[in-house]
């Protein structure tokens, strides 16, 4: 049975694991290898130690786990930008467990909480070659806003694009339908 919860600072290597190894298999190719073989782990745990030790007051991490084991987490900040509203600044499902509506029930969770909060809104940056995460964002009603180059994170410049859900109810409503046809 998938379970959902909060994360705590005993999870900082299970979420840094799981992060790096999405990475891995999602970013060859746009990271170096150095980065994704040498420094992918060490970066993620450093960034995962310091959100879970120092939280910020609007930061909100989900974990959907079965047992013991990590599935999928996201990460968000509540009403980081004035325009967009809350910042979704990761969204991780195991290739393993991908087909079973984590990565859609881990949104649903993030637009309630959002929308309980009397906040509105919500956008993510993806790295232009995700094809996977591009699908799941145009099927979840996600508008594409802009493209830009980075290079925050890696050891590269790469193309981010920002998606947004100005109107939560649609996205909610999209994930339900989406969550039903998984359902049969």
């Amino acid at each position: 049975m998938i379970t959902f919860r909060e994360a705590k600072l005993s999870d900082v290597s299970v979420i840094a694991k799981l992060h790096a190894k999405n990475w891995q298999e999602n970013y060859r190719g746009v990271f170096s290898d150095t980065y994704l073989d040498t420094e992918v782990i060490s970066d993620r745990l450093a960034v995962w130690k310091r959100r879970l030790t120092k939280p910020p007051n609007n930061q909100h991490i989900i974990l959907a786990e079965e047992g013991e084991e990590l599935l999928g987490f996201s990460c968000a900040y509540f009403n980081e930008h004035a325009t967009y509203g809350t910042y979704l600044d990761n969204l991780h499902v195991s290739s393993k467990a991908k087909g079973k509506g984590i990565g859609s029930k881990l949104m649903l969770q993030l637009s309630e909480a959002i929308i309980s909060r009397n906040f509105h809104g919500l956008y993510l940056w993806v790295i232009d070659n995700n094809a996977s995460a591009i699908h799941f964002y145009n099927n979840l009603g996600g508008m594409l806003l802009d493209k830009e180059e980075a290079n925050d994170i890696g050891d590269v410049i790469f193309i981010k694009m920002r998606y947004v859900w100005s109107n939560l109810g649609v996205l909610q409503s999209r994930i339900n339908q989406k969550l039903k046809r998984h359902e049969r």
